[in-house]
């Protein structure tokens, strides 16, 4: 599939993924970098359906195949790993988790 991946989609990928990293915390929804992250992630889910692996595409941005898996997962493309569910209820409180616990249980 590295047909895919002429060299002028990999230099058009590496340009938005320079944009999409400086993303932290929330942004408003018209912000350029919100939309160039979005559109970078719906890039690379188009990718790897089309056959593309993730640890290609990590190779060609010089990223971590997990940094890619996680780009995905929080975009609602893929499901998270376990141990990165389980991160999103680290920074609860313990008030936080009894609550919880009393309602499901």
């Amino acid at each position: 599939m590295s047909e895919l991946l002429t060299p002028e989609v990999v230099e058009e990928l590496r340009a938005m993924h320079r944009i999409a990293r400086t993303l932290r915390g929330p942004m408003a929804l018209d912000d350029p970098r919100r939309k160039a992250s979005v559109e970078f992630t719906a890039a690379l889910q188009a990718l790897v359906e089309q056959g593309v692996s993730v640890y290609r595409l990590a190779k060609v941005l010089g990223v971590g195949h997990s940094s890619v898996y996680a780009r995905l997962a929080r975009h609602g493309y893929r499901r998270p790993s376990p141990s990165r569910a389980d991160q999103a209820y680290r920074h609860t409180t313990t008030a936080d988790a009894k609550r919880a616990k009393k309602t499901t249980g």
